[in-house]
């Protein structure tokens, strides 16, 4: 169903891609500058589409998220290596055309944690530790998840 005149967005994503999965289903992967559901400021595979309107950047899918929409890209041209990662992990369950997990040095578990990483880092105004490092990344998970879980929950972090 389209938008009526007082159709407003709930979230915001920018850049973001179109996705069909194996099932059939077009969903869309990006970044969601402002979500809800996740907090904002990481990357995201939404739910099914119910429908699109690229040139008027905006996107309704069926968990009833309305969309205002930013840079259109492909996966191909994912802007950031944290963007190819996220990608790999979100979309390669649910597509076998998804592109391949980006050469990474380490190991996967450490590339998972190294994405959550850099969300956290973006709600807290830190710089993540290197993908290289998987101690690094371990140990800054360890150290700021408190601090992140009473941001989400609205609490100042002390």
């Amino acid at each position: 169903m389209r938008p009526d005149a007082a159709w407003v967005p709930n979230g915001l994503m920018d850049p973001w891609c179109l996705v069909e999965l194996a099932d059939g289903t077009e969903t869309l992967f990006g970044f969601a500058v402002e979500h809800s559901g996740t907090g904002g400021l990481s990357w995201v595979l939404s739910t099914p589409i119910v429908w699109l309107d690229a040139a008027a950047q905006q996107a309704e899918t069926a968990s009833g998220r309305r969309y205002a929409l930013g840079r259109e890209v492909t996966a191909d041209t994912l802007p950031t290596i944290e963007a190819r990662i996220a990608f790999a992990f979100l979309v390669s369950p649910h597509s076998p055309a998804a592109i391949p997990l980006p050469p990474v040095k380490g190991d996967l578990f450490t590339a998972a944690m190294w994405v959550s990483a850099c969300k956290m880092a973006r709600h807290l105004r830190l710089e993540a530790p290197p993908l290289e490092d998987s101690a690094a990344v371990i140990h800054f998970l360890e150290t700021n998840i408190e601090q992140y879980r009473m941001l989400r929950d609205g609490r100042s972090p002390s």
